[in-house]
This record gives structure tokens, C-alpha cells and sequence, in this order.
């Protein structure tokens, strides 16, 4: 079942102050922008734990989005204005009990009855479950819809990866949970030319 977030969706990019969110997460969702496909009602949300405001956070993104005319510098101003920063801990819930408020406030000033919010995990596995049971504890929103996308190598092996879906399945029905492991056919590709004629 698609579903499609519209006006006033909340995305929470965490690890935002890494590179993958640097390099990849930030650019496609400027580039989504850029398109059309996000609204810009949306409002997006870093956090991390490094110590940021939101200028340096834009300062470390904006050089990574692909601009070719004068209209696409236009965009990316357009998008940072979308984008805020939060710092806090990811194993504490006070970090993530401002970032609810934080999202809240921005919820309650644009009237929203039934939230859509979408967290993006850009962080070790070995942070996945802690971060996963502080969005369920201090930022789930019951009456609304949410979706969680865990990206990075999902575990170390088959073994792994099954103890993370054991852990996380009680906090998200498997509608809300995506995975996106970009490890997943490295070995494949890595052997393609053995497999040419």
C-alpha cells in the first residue's frame, strides 16, 4: 500500500550531521523539492548529536545539491528555509521530547488533525533499536501516519539482520518500516564481470 505525504509532512533526517545525510539524504529530498514532489509546506528536521544550528547545518548541505541555473539556486534557499536543526542525544529522551515539541508546535500552527511523519535513519546499526524505542516512546503519533526508514548495512549478516527485525517489530507494524540497505548486492556487482560470457 503507497502512501503519499502531502501538505505539512514531517521528515526527521537523523544522523544529520553525517555524511550520508550530507551527501545523499539531504540532496535527494532537495532534489524531490526541486521536482515538485515535496510541498513546500513540508518541514524537515535534522538531528544529531553534534553541537549545530541550523545555518551550519545548511552551510554543510547546500554545497552538496546540484544547481545548474540561476531558477535551482533559487530552490535551494527555498528548501533550507524548510529545513531546522535539533541536537540531542539518541540513548536520553529529552532530545527527542524537544524534537516532539518542536514538530508539534509546527503541527498545531498549521492545523494538522492527522500528522504524517517520516524518520529517516542515516545512523549505525548499533543505534537503530535505542533511536526506534525513543521515537515510539516520545514521538509517535497515534492518530496520524508514520514511517520509519532505517537505511545503512541492516545488521552484519543474515543473523543480525534478524535480531534487528525482532527488535524493532514490536515498536512498528512492517507497513510503517523501510529498509534500504545499500550493502545488500555489493558482492553482486562487485562480481558481475565473472558472470559475463
Amino acid at each position: 500500500m503507497a502512501t503519499q505525504f502531502k501538505e505539512n509532512t514531517v521528515i526527521v533526517v537523523f544522523g544529520a550531521s553525517g555524511d550520508l545525510a550530507k551527501k545523499k539524504t539531504f540532496p535527494a529530498l532537495f532534489g524531490l523539492y526541486r521536482e515538485g514532489y515535496l510541498s513546500s509546506s513540508t518541514k524537515i528536521y535534522g538531528y544529531a548529536r553534534s553541537q549545530m544550528t541550523s545555518e551550519e547545518l545548511h552551510d554543510r548541505i547546500k554545497g552538496h545539491f546540484k544547481t545548474t541555473t540561476e531558477e535551482s539556486k533559487q530552490k535551494v534557499e527555498e528548501f533550507l528555509k524548510l529545513v531546522s536543526y535539533i541536537s540531542g542525544p539518541y540513548d536520553k529522551a529529552e532530545g527527542f521530547k524537544t524534537l516532539n515539541e518542536s514538530i508539534e508546535a509546527f503541527e498545531q500552527e498549521r492545523g494538522v488533525k492527522e500528522p504524517h511523519r517520516l524518520f529517516y535513519l542515516a545512523l549505525p546499526p548499533s543505534v537503530f533499536i535505542t533511536v526506534a524505542k525513543e521515537l515510539k516512546e516520545n514521538v509517535y503519533a497515534s492518530n496520524g501516519i508514520t514511517r520509519i526508514i532505517v537505511e545503512k548495512p541492516f545488521g552484519r549478516d543474515l543473523e543480525t539482520a534478524t535480531e534487528l527485525q525482532k527488535q524493532l517489530s514490536p515498536l512498528f507494524t512492517e507497513e510503517e518500516i523501510y529498509r534500504i540497505d545499500h550493502y545488500l548486492g555489493k558482492e553482486l556487482v562487485k562480481n558481475l564481470f565473472v558472470l559475463r560470457f
